[in-house]
């Protein structure tokens, strides 16, 4: 039970009470009204939903249930939609010649020429499709092909993206992040990813991200390379790779 407190000796008083049982002061009992309002609100909606969801009306009660069902099944037949269409990616170019990437790299290493190396997202998508074309056996999966990976370079992200055809339909997950390279290390931090169209949070990636196991695994050279650079910035449709800082 609620007490009502004296503002003038503080006393504990009965909530029935209009003056202080000690000290005779009036008592405030606007909150001990508000109170007893929100109750009575609460039961009145108790009450309706009773009603509503008594034996009387079992035809409500199925209805309900019956809407419910129809609004989740939507919901999941258009998740599952958003899932199968095919993202905003680049269809695979065939013109472009592959520009021997890892042998950039490593001179750009070792030897500190050229001070920067720059590639937009055509010429590493190239070299990407040169690359895993000779590790497609390990890529591929029990009713599940690799096709392609493809990237695309925004302002301080990269989005990878695997093509994988299920019964000869391309399925597609991406995923975004953001780099950080150097000192022998690649610093990555999820920025969200998605399958098909439909877009996922990066706390969610983070779990997500084993889809691309295999993928990280065919691409482990490169991956050692990148990490020795000086650093690695992404624009739009390009990336910047400098050189490691000369030992002196």
């Amino acid at each position: 039970m609620t007490k009502l407190i004296c503002p003038e000796c503080g006393h504990e008083n009965e909530p029935e009470r209009i003056y202080c049982h000690r000290c005779g002061a009036r008592l405030d009992r606007s909150a001990t009204a508000s109170r007893a309002s929100q109750q009575k609100e609460l039961k009145d909606t108790q009450r309706h939903v009773r009603k509503m969801l008594g034996p009387q009306n079992v035809g409500f009660r199925r209805l309900f249930f019956t809407i419910s069902k129809v609004v989740l099944g939507a919901c999941a037949a258009a998740a599952v939609i958003q899932m199968i269409l095919p993202p905003d990616v680049p269809s695979a170019s065939k013109d472009v010649a592959p520009r021997q990437i890892n042998f950039d790299l490593e001179n750009a290493i070792y030897s500190h020429r050229p001070a920067q190396l720059e590639y937009t997202e055509e010429q590493v998508n190239a070299y990407l499709a040169y690359t895993l074309k000779s590790k497609q056996s390990a890529l591929n999966k029990r009713l599940l092909n690799f096709k392609r990976a493809i990237v695309g370079f925004g302002e301080g992200a990269v989005t990878i993206t695997a093509e994988r055809s299920l019964f000869g339909y391309s399925l597609y997950s991406g995923s975004a992040y953001a780099v950080r390279a150097g000192e022998g290390k690649i610093v990555v931090s999820n920025k969200g990813g998605n399958i098909g169209r439909l877009p996922f949070h990066p706390e969610i990636m983070q779990f997500m991200d084993i889809i691309f196991a295999d993928l990280w695994s065919a691409l482990q050279r490169e991956q050692k390379l990148i990490a020795k650079m000086g650093a690695i910035e992404f624009h739009e449709k390009q990336v910047l790779l400098s050189a490691p800082p000369q030992p002196h």
